[in-house]
C-alpha cells in the first residue's frame, strides 16, 4: 500500500516551540495590560468623581455645580437650598454673575463676591458653615453662597433640576442640576 501525501506536514519540535512562545507572549500581553486598567497616567487628566454638572457660557466655566441640601437626600417644597461649584473666568477680564434662576426656586438670593476675575476662579460654598465674601488667604479670589428659597416641589437626590446662570458678559447657560447631599447623612 502507498502512502499519499495531503499536503501537511507533521509540526516539527522548532514549530511547536514557536508556537508556544507566541502563545505566551500574546497571554502575557493581555494579562499585562489588564494591570493599568483604570489608572491615570502622568499625562493624562484626571476626571472628577464629583457627580455636578459642568458647562461653558462664553469665557466662563461651570465646573461641579451641585444644589447642596446639606445632609439632607430630600429637599420638601417651600424651604431652602443653596448651590455648590465652581466658575473659572479663562478671559483676561473680569466678568460678573449677575443672576440665578431656577423655576423650581420662587427666589434666589446671593451673598458674597460675585465678580470673577480675569484668569480666575469664584467658588460657590453651597451648604459649608462660615463667612463667604472677599478674598481671603483661604480662598485668594473671594466666595459667594447662592441659596435657592421657596422650593416650588420636593427635590430629591438623583434627578436633575434646570439652573440658570447669567454672566454680565459671558451670557446665560441653563444646566441641569443634581441634589448631592454633603457630609454624613443620617441614618433612617
Amino acid at each position: 500500500m502507498t502512502r499519499r501525501s495531503t499536503g501537511r506536514q507533521a509540526p516539527t519540535s522548532r514549530g511547536r516551540t514557536a508556537l508556544l512562545v507566541a502563545t505566551l507572549l500574546g497571554a502575557a500581553a493581555l494579562v499585562l495590560s489588564g494591570c493599568s486598567a483604570g489608572a491615570v497616567t502622568q499625562t493624562d487628566t484626571t476626571v472628577s468623581s464629583v457627580p455636578g454638572s459642568e458647562g461653558q457660557v462664553g469665557q466662563v466655566l461651570l465646573r461641579d455645580i451641585t444644589l447642596d441640601p446639606g445632609t439632607a437626600v430630600v429637599v420638601p417644597a417651600g424651604s431652602t437650598i443653596t448651590l455648590a461649584g465652581t466658575f473659572v473666568n479663562q478671559g483676561l477680564g473680569d466678568d460678573q454673575l449677575v443672576s440665578v434662576t431656577s423655576p423650581y426656586a420662587s427666589q434666589v438670593r446671593s451673598e458674597g463676591v460675585t465678580t470673577i476675575p480675569g484668569n480666575s476662579a469664584l467658588s460657590m460654598v453651597g451648604s459649608r458653615p462660615g463667612p463667604v465674601g472677599p478674598p481671603s488667604p483661604t480662598q485668594p479670589n473671594g466666595t459667594v453662597r447662592i441659596t435657592l428659597a421657596g422650593v416650588t416641589q420636593v427635590l430629591h437626590a438623583g434627578p436633575t433640576y434646570p439652573v440658570t446662570f447669567t454672566f454680565a458678559k459671558a451670557g446665560s447657560i441653563t444646566l441641569p442640576v443634581s441634589v448631592q447631599p454633603t457630609g454624613e447623612v443620617p441614618a433612617s
